[in-house]
């Protein structure tokens, strides 16, 4: 008889251990479940995010050659301003050296006429200048 007392509290305690097991198988899968379905949401989600992120990339390539064609359209721009520049710069240098011989020869013969209108025009910006500075004064 205490054979058959230990073999029903062995089968007693395999059935409550057999119960907590099958609790607990359930609980993990429901966690289970739950993580499947968050995965799923995320990769949903990622997807979108994926397809936005091709869309800015493919406006970021328009973009971008947008940018490259009106760069190379200035291009020509700032050549042309180079040659302006380069011309100006021999300009310069021939006014320079015709400056130096003018000094250097001392002929000013046909430059009194230019000399007195420059100095009229002088006389006639500082009678104007005080001409304004007094209306100011006067208001």
């Amino acid at each position: 008889m205490l054979v058959h007392i230990g073999v029903f509290i062995m089968a007693l305690s395999f059935a409550i251990f057999s119960v907590a097991l099958a609790k607990l198988l359930i609980r993990a899968s429901t966690s289970m479940e739950a993580v499947q379905s968050a995965v799923r949401n995320m990769e949903s989600k990622l997807d979108g995010t994926i397809e936005a992120l091709e869309g800015t990339l493919n406006n970021t390539n328009g973009t971008v050659s947008d940018m490259e064609a009106k760069l190379n359209a200035l291009d020509s721009v700032f050549l042309s301003t180079e040659k302006l520049g380069d011309a100006v710069h021999v300009m310069s240098e021939e006014l320079d050296e015709l400056t130096k011989a003018y000094a250097d020869t001392g002929n000013t013969t046909g430059t009194k006429p230019f000399i007195r209108i420059i100095q009229s025009a002088e006389f006639v910006k500082g009678l104007v200048k005080s001409w304004k500075r007094g209306q100011t004064f006067s208001t």
